[in-house]
């Protein structure tokens, strides 16, 4: 029970940690930190409702059981790179490769910003 607490703790100081120097949405993306926050609570059991539109949350608290111990597993975040987005507005998609202790780096998105400022779309492998 320890293990799992403390990567997700771990998983949260390094996703903070970069979250605070994106000062450059070109070359950082702007969706950086709700992503971030998605991961972070995600890793911890919780689906953030202030960033999740109604959808995507639903599609969270229904996988977030084997969501959590899955990026768990994957320990710490050594890197997050903004890779690029595509579309405009709300359309906006924004892509991040981020890299894991454990060694995999998988390719993040987030995107589909209503005007509440919540995201229906985030995911890895797209």
């Amino acid at each position: 029970m320890r293990l799992p607490i403390a990567l997700a703790a771990l998983t949260a100081a390094v996703l903070t940690a970069g979250a605070a120097s994106a000062q450059d949405p070109a070359t950082d993306g702007e969706y950086r930190a709700a992503l971030t926050k998605m991961l972070t609570e995600t890793t911890q059991g919780v689906c953030p409702a202030d960033v999740m539109a109604d959808s995507l949350l639903e599609a969270c608290e229904g996988q977030v059981a084997q969501m959590a111990p899955a990026l768990q597993s994957l320990g710490g975040i050594v890197s997050m790179n903004f890779i690029g987005a595509e579309g405009e507005g709300a359309d906006k998609i924004e892509r991040y490769e981020i890299t894991y202790d454990a060694g995999p780096t998988l390719t993040w998105f987030i995107g589909s910003r209503g005007a509440d400022g919540r995201f229906s779309s985030a995911g890895t492998g797209r």
